[in-house]
C-alpha cells in the first residue's frame, strides 16, 4: 500500500512539473480568446471517429484473444470504453488489468490470457507509433538527434519483434533456453519476472497465425490513421485547420510517447507538454498550442470516460467493484493459476 502511494504521488508530481512548464509563459487572454472562437460543432465528428476507433480497437482485440469461441464484437467494445475510463481517473493503468480480467471471464486461457493480449495491444500500439515517426521522417523537419532517435527507436523495435517471435516459435524450451542466462542476473532473474516474460512471449504466439496478421495489420493502421484524423478534427476546432495533416500526425506521435511517462491518471500534464513541443515544429506559439492541447485532451478524456460509464452500465459493474477487479489481480501472486472461465 505505501509503495503505491509514492508511485501516485510521484506520478502527481511528474505531471504537476510539465503542467508548469506548459503554463508558465502562457498568455491567458490569448488563451480564453482561442476557446471563446472555438468550432464546437465539429465535436459531433470528432465523437463519431472516437466511437470508431474503440470498435476497431475491438475488432483487433478480438484478433488477438483468437479463441475456440468468437466473443461478441460489442462486448469487447464495451470493454475497451471501460479501460479508457479507469485509466483515466485511477493511477498506475487500472483499466488494463480491469479490462483483462473481465475477458478472461469468457476467452479461452482465463485471466492470463485476457491480460497477455492487453499488454500485446500496447506493444503493437508502441511500435505502430515508432513506424509513424519514421515515416514522418520526410515531411518534418526535425532535429539530427531526433531523426537519429527515430531510426534507432525503429531498429530496436523491430529487433525485439523478432526476439519475441522467435521465443513464441519455440515455447517453453524457448524460455529455458533465455532463461539459463537471464535466470543469473540479480532481480531480473526472478520467478515474478519470468512469469510477465512468459506472458509477453504467450501474446506474440498468435502472430505466427499468418492468417490473423492482414487484419491485425489494418487495424493498427486504421485505429492510429484514426487518431490522426481525430487531432485533425481538433485542430479545426481550435482554428488550426491551416495546418498540414503532418502536424496532427506528429502531436499523436508526440503524445503517444509522451504517455509512457510515468504521471497521474489520464497523462495530465505531460500530454499537453508533447502536444505543444510538436506544435512548435509548425510554427505555433506556445498559448495557442497550450489551448489546443489542454482542449484536445479534456474533450478526449470527457469522451472515454462517457463512453466507459455507459460500459460499466452495460456490464452492471460500479467503479468500485472495477477497481476491487484491478486491486485484487494486482495483490494476487503470480503463482496464483486463473480459474476456468465460465462457457456462456
Amino acid at each position: 500500500m505505501r509503495k503505491r502511494r509514492v508511485q501516485v504521488a510521484i506520478g502527481v508530481a511528474i505531471s504537476l512539473l510539465f503542467l508548469y512548464l506548459v503554463l508558465r509563459d502562457l498568455d491567458w487572454d490569448e488563451l480564453w480568446r482561442l476557446f471563446a472562437s472555438a468550432r464546437y460543432i465539429y465535436l459531433v465528428p470528432a465523437t463519431l471517429v472516437v466511437v470508431v476507433i474503440n470498435l476497431v480497437r475491438a475488432y483487433r482485440w478480438g484478433l488477438l484473444l483468437d479463441g475456440d469461441a468468437p466473443l461478441s464484437l460489442m462486448w469487447l467494445f464495451r470493454l475497451v470504453n471501460i479501460g479508457y475510463l479507469m485509466n483515466n481517473i485511477f493511477p498506475a493503468k487500472a483499466g488494463e488489468i480491469v479490462r483483462g480480467v473481465l475477458v478472461g471471464r469468457r476467452a479461452a486461457g482465463g485471466v492470463g490470457r485476457g491480460l497477455s493480449t492487453v499488454l500485446m495491444e500496447r506493444i503493437v500500439d508502441m511500435l505502430t507509433v515508432v513506424i509513424m515517426l519514421v515515416l514522418l521522417l520526410p515531411f518534418v523537419e526535425f532535429p539530427s538527434w531526433a531523426t537519429k532517435a527515430a531510426v534507432t527507436l525503429g531498429t530496436i523495435a523491430a529487433v525485439g519483434v523478432v526476439g519475441m517471435l522467435v521465443l513464441a516459435r519455440h515455447g517453453e524450451r524457448g524460455m529455458e533456453l533465455l532463461w539459463r542466462i537471464v535466470g543469473r542476473v540479480p532481480l531480473v532473474g526472478s520467478p515474478k519476472v519470468r512469469a510477465g516474460v512468459a506472458n509477453l512471449v504467450g501474446g506474440f504466439e498468435v502472430l505466427l497465425d499468418w492468417r490473423l496478421v492482414p487484419g491485425l495489420l489494418v487495424s493498427s493502421a486504421l485505429i492510429w490513421a484514426g487518431y490522426a484524423l481525430f487531432n485533425y478534427i481538433m485542430m479545426a476546432v481550435f482554428g488550426l485547420a491551416h495546418l498540414p495533416f503532418s502536424a496532427a500526425a506528429m502531436v499523436l506521435v508526440a503524445t503517444g510517447f509522451g504517455m509512457a511517462i510515468p504521471a497521474s491518471p489520464g497523462g495530465l500534464g505531460v500530454f499537453e507538454w508533447a502536444a505543444v513541443q510538436a506544435l512548435l515544429v509548425f510554427g505555433v506559439g506556445q498559448s495557442e498550442g497550450a489551448g489546443y492541447a489542454l482542449g484536445l485532451h479534456i474533450y478526449t478524456m470527457l469522451a472515454m470516460i462517457v463512453l466507459g460509464l455507459v460500459g460499466l452500465t452495460q456490464e452492471g459493474l460500479s467503479l468500485g467493484a472495477a477497481r476491487e477487479l484491478a486491486g485484487a489481480q494486482v495483490n494476487a501472486s503470480p503463482a496464483d493459476e486463473p480459474e476456468e472461465p465460465d462457457e456462456r
